[in-house]
């Protein structure tokens, strides 16, 4: 937790975030940041631009540091080593309408510290489909940028007994979040709220309906470089087995610094996050992250 004290400052100034890349026909007269870094982050308040293609790489890299209940760790027998991707996609439909997609490829490394054995787990989890909705744009007069999804998530992993049911078993969801975005200078402020709930896939297992608050603030230094803060929130059910609760709710609060490199005539931008846990509770015994590193890339290519 001494990481984490060290960014407590950057962390409280960024109750707010940033927004998603964009490239816009108008150059702005002062430099603007790349949007957030970490994969839970969706485009906030802005749109994307009629006719292109956004390809964008998340990974995230994470180590366990033992395993928790309530706000105490119990146990240090097991470790994971998580190394997790996230392909997405977005296009842009019509003025203020866009699509984007989302899908999870990922490699658990669990060892019992005991033992010293080990074993692999994942491949692929379930993908991510949501429809975007800008009704404010701060451009055009609104105080903000105002923005909508709805989206549903639908069975692509391969089920086996080395996937990971929390992060897909072949079920179904469904879901919504609202963004907002706010620009002032070369200064951008970004917040979303995530609901998702999801029926019984594979294993009988239900995964919890979650509500997710990921919060960002992006500095422009010129236009190339970028620094700030990002900040997610998770609230997770409890999920469950067999049509039964498995009284294993969670609440995780994970914050940290970024900064990103983006270069506008490529239509490529790269973000770092350093992400530390500031709050943590669990209802039942479970392993718990004691950071989380994640990177972005991001290229946007003119379809039309």
């Amino acid at each position: 937790m001494k990481l984490s004290k060290r960014i407590i400052p950057l962390t409280l100034a960024a109750l707010c975030t940033c927004a998603g890349l964009s490239w816009g026909a108008d150059a702005p007269a002062v430099p603007q940041p790349f949007g957030p870094a970490i994969s839970a982050f969706g485009p906030a308040g802005t749109g994307f631009p009629v006719g292109k293609l956004g390809v964008l790489l998340n990974y995230q890299y994470c180590e366990t540091d033992g395993i928790r209940k309530g706000g105490s760790e119990v146990s240090d027998a097991v470790k994971l080593t998580k190394n997790v991707g996230v392909v997405k996609f977005r296009y842009g439909i019509t003025e203020g309408l866009d699509v984007r997609t989302a899908t999870p490829i990922y490699d658990v490394y669990k060892k019992n510290r005991a033992t010293g054995e080990g074993q692999h787990l994942g491949w692929i989890g379930d993908t991510a489909i949501a429809l975007h909705k800008v009704l404010l744009k701060q451009a055009k007069g609104a105080p903000l940028d105002l923005a909508v999804d709805v989206g549903l998530v639908v069975p692509t992993t391969d089920v086996s007994s080395k996937s990971v049911d929390f992060v897909g078993n072949g079920a179904w969801g469904a879901g919504g979040a609202v963004g907002v975005t706010y620009s002032t200078g070369s200064h951008r402020l970004d917040q979303e709220i995530h609901v998702y709930t999801f029926t019984e896939g594979s294993h009988d297992y239900r995964k919890p309906m979650y509500i997710r608050s990921t919060t960002a603030w992006g500095y422009a230094v010129n236009n190339y470089f970028d620094m700030g803060a990002e900040s997610q929130f998770d609230w997770n059910d409890e999920s469950e087995k067999n049509g039964v609760s498995q009284n294993d709710s969670k609440n995780e609060w994970y914050a940290g610094p970024k900064v990103a490199f983006k270069y506008k005539p490529a239509g490529f931008a790269a973000g770092l996050a350093a992400m530390f846990p500031f709050a943590r509770s669990f209802e039942a015994n479970t392993p718990s992250e004691g950071f989380r590193i994640e990177l972005k890339l991001s290229k946007t290519f003119d379809i039309m």
